[in-house]
């Protein structure tokens, strides 16, 4: 379903708010675990990839396959509002049937799932 003209041009600009968060969190979480001293380096690194491989894929998904077209743009927001990037406040500048279309979203927001770290005694 493509969104209406009206709501494109504010869907741009709400895009843009999302993707700045969205940036926001990965590198927040990235610092969060660089600096977890209690884990090794290399248990750090393996959370880092397994961070930046996860959230580049939902990147993707919201903002570049679901969000470049007005006949996707819908599809695009449902990804940002689950990942909760973008507030109430801030949607309630679309149209109806815009909040119509989001208004099943569940809210996922972004958390880290910490590893154990297992070490191997060679």
């Amino acid at each position: 379903m493509p969104i209406l003209e009206s709501d494109w041009k504010k869907f741009k600009e709400l895009r843009k708010i999302a993707l700045d968060r969205f940036c926001q969190g990965v590198l927040a979480d990235a610092k969060t675990i660089a600096q977890h001293g209690a884990l090794s380096a290399h248990a750090r690194y393996g959370m880092l990839y397994g961070l930046i491989q996860d959230r580049n894929k939902d990147m993707a998904q919201a903002f570049d396959h679901n969000s470049q077209s007005r006949s996707s743009a819908l599809r695009g927001l449902w990804l940002m509002v689950m990942h909760d990037l973008l507030t109430d406040a801030e949607l309630s500048v679309l149209s109806e049937d815009a909040l119509d279309y989001i208004s099943e979203v569940v809210r996922q927001p972004y958390e880290l799932e910490w590893v154990d770290e297992i070490v191997r005694q060679d």
